[in-house]
């Protein structure tokens, strides 16, 4: 029913990813692992959920980060109608994402991207703008017309086409571009609030992850200043470590019943 493609830079984050993913998706699904690091432990722990029957593949490595370069190659080696590309920084999802999915447009024909909800409270957006950005599309299915990105987005084979064309640079709007290309053909990309995931974006989150100063490094090397100035001055008001560890575990409870 879904391959999940995962573009995996940053280890921390994805291995709780596919965790996530192997424990709760009950739809037939694949995980296609594109590696843009070495990480020798990583390689090993997707091994290990490979041999104990997850269906979890290595597509291709690159040892230098090719970003979102990736995730074309990811489509072109998935094998199932509904086709997931997500961020390397979502750590945790809800259930039955394949099965909302493929009602969604079974029932609506134009409907051909949904973009999953994201977790937020007053420390992170999950790079999500307010909903007050969306116009409300259908209400029983929660479907919603709005800016969308992928991260955590998926699309129908049908239009796959659009959604491999490969740019220079190392990160782009996939997602978004995506949704603009639906619409110049009639089709929709959508936001579904039925289901969400965390998507670790702020630096309170990023510090209980550990991830502070490689996400510092990161955005440095790609010229983003502006998120640079904002975790780095982050650090002398960050939340103790036993608050954030209690507000993870809620997040986490809350994806488990959503």
């Amino acid at each position: 029913m879904i391959s999940y493609c995962i573009a995996s830079y940053r280890p921390t984050y994805s291995t709780l990813l596919v965790q996530d993913l192997i424990r709760k998706t009950t739809a037939p699904f694949e995980i296609l692992i594109w590696l843009n690091t070495d990480d020798e432990q990583y390689e090993k722990f997707l091994e290990e959920q490979r041999s104990n029957g997850a269906p979890v593949r290595i597509v291709g490595k690159t040892r230098e980060n090719i970003g979102m370069q990736a995730y074309p190659l990811l489509f072109a080696e998935a094998q199932y109608d509904l086709i997931a590309q997500i961020d390397d920084d979502v750590v945790a999802v809800s259930r039955n994402i394949a099965e909302h999915t493929s009602e969604v447009f079974l029932k609506f024909p134009a409907v051909k991207q949904l973009v999953a909800d994201v977790w937020q409270d007053d420390y992170t957006t999950g790079a999500r703008p307010p909903m007050s950005s969306y116009r409300e599309y259908e209400h029983e299915h929660a479907l919603y017309d709005g800016p969308i990105d992928g991260w955590f987005s998926v699309f129908h084979r049908s239009v796959l086409p659009l959604a491999q064309a490969r740019y220079g640079d190392t990160y782009f709007p996939l997602g978004a571009m995506l949704r603009n290309r639906l619409r110049e053909t009639g089709r929709l990309g959508l936001l579904c609030t039925k289901f969400k995931v965390f998507h670790v974006i702020g630096p309170q989150y990023v510090s209980h992850f550990g991830m502070l100063d490689f996400e510092i490094e990161k955005y440095r090397r790609l010229g983003r200043h502006e998120i640079v100035s904002w975790y780095e001055n982050s650090r002398d008001t960050l939340p103790p470590a036993d608050e954030l560890s209690s507000r993870v575990k809620n997040i986490l409870a809350n994806l488990e019943i959503a």
